[in-house]
């Protein structure tokens, strides 16, 4: 075939910003990858974990409801309504380490028997079912 008049050749280049473009495109792909990997790898520990048969461990670390716990997260219902609540006087305005506010007089309150902290019963009975600890000390509440 004949050459066409005023055709060029055309070559494929470059320019500096395209070619930095299309590393952080390439850099930002990888690590997007790498973190999905990552959180897979997460899962698959979290669900693919063995578990242990609770009939050789010892009495206090089964998974059962042993002592008013509700698993390893925090105290059951029953457990809670166990505790000492009372109104306050409002003699001495003590702060709720939970949310942080002055328990004033007339307000319920429930003592915890483990170290005696006093919080807002609203309060700390939402937080012992996360965790069985008082909030100010760390105290194991059973």
């Amino acid at each position: 075939m004949p050459a066409a008049t005023g055709s060029t050749d055309v070559a494929c280049e470059y320019d500096g910003v395209g070619v930095a473009l299309d590393l952080a495109a390439l850099a930002a792909f990888v690590v997007l990858l790498r973190y999905a990997a990552v959180l897979y790898a997460n899962h698959l520990l979290a669900t693919l974990s063995v578990d242990v048969d609770d009939d050789d461990l010892p009495a206090g670390t089964r998974g059962d409801n042993e002592g008013g716990r509700c698993g390893d997260s925090g105290l059951d219902d029953a457990a809670i309504a166990r505790l000492p609540c009372f109104v306050s006087p409002g003699a001495a305005a003590a702060e709720c380490a939970v949310c942080l506010g002055a328990v004033e007089e007339g307000e319920t309150a429930r003592g915890l028997p483990c170290c005696t902290h006093a919080f807002h019963a609203r309060c700390v009975d939402a937080w012992l079912r996360l965790r069985p600890t008082c909030p100010a000390c760390r105290a194991t509440c059973r």
